[in-house]
């Protein structure tokens, strides 16, 4: 998320954001008008069970391509501008809220600007950024966190409570009951300029404890014997079934 608290229209304040342009952000459709045919007064039956169609809403997706792997994202409304899916751009505006308080960047400016360079991560990006954290198997060769080694896919289980700030992050070892061995931070969980990151609940990870995920991380920097080491994940969790 960029940081909103510089950036919030309604101070008249202005930024840049960079990324690829993304899919429609789809919302659920508006509930269908009650009842059948001329005059009828008799109330449509929905299944309990059944998913709400969705339908595309007036943002699209501006996509992080520097962390996350696709995971990050911001909704955007282009407004008259006009981009291609899969484009580069660079969108001049600024942080808005819209009638349902969801952050959009309400863009004033677009430029196409070079792709970036290509990734080397093996797993396959999200169809769209989210922060719900879908299940999933081990991926092939992962090992547990206390043995991995720089760029690993590896596999962990949160042993501490969530990390108090953005930036402090999450107390992982190989399974609940053991020793801290790392403070994991997760893409997008970078500490926010002065603290006011602004950010909602669906731009934040939910992770639980007894439970195992599995995700890449990038470099293991270790900060003393006492100390646990510090991790950057480079792809979202995965809860393993």
């Amino acid at each position: 998320v960029i940081d909103r608290a510089q950036l919030l229209g309604r101070r008249d304040q202005h930024g840049v954001a960079y990324g690829r342009i993304g899919p429609p952000v789809m919302i659920p459709a508006p509930p269908a008008a009650a009842g059948s045919g001329s005059g009828s007064a008799t109330p449509a039956v929905v299944a309990p069970t059944a998913k709400p169609e969705l339908v595309a809403s007036a943002y699209v997706w501006l996509i992080d391509d520097t962390e996350g792997n696709g995971s990050l994202g911001i909704r955007v409304a282009l407004g008259a501008k006009q981009a291609k899916l899969g484009d580069r751009v660079a969108l001049g505006g600024a942080w808005h809220l819209d009638d349902g308080r969801r952050w959009y960047w309400k863009v004033d400016s677009l430029q196409v600007i070079p792709p970036g360079p290509p990734s080397d991560l093996k797993e396959p990006p999200p169809p769209e950024p989210n922060h719900a954290i879908p299940n999933g198997n081990l991926t092939p060769g992962a090992r547990t966190i206390t043995v991995a080694r720089d760029n690993d896919a590896v596999y962990f289980q949160i042993v501490g409570p969530p990390p108090a700030n953005d930036g402090d992050g999450w107390a992982v070892a190989d399974e609940l009951g053991d020793t801290v061995y790392a403070l994991l931070v997760l893409p997008g969980e970078r500490a926010t300029y002065g603290g006011q990151d602004m950010r909602a609940v669906d731009e934040r990870w939910q992770l639980k404890k007894a439970q195992t995920y599995v995700l890449r991380i990038g470099r293991i920097r270790v900060r003393g014997p006492d100390k646990p080491v510090v991790i950057h994940a480079r792809t979202a969790p995965v809860r393993v079934n």
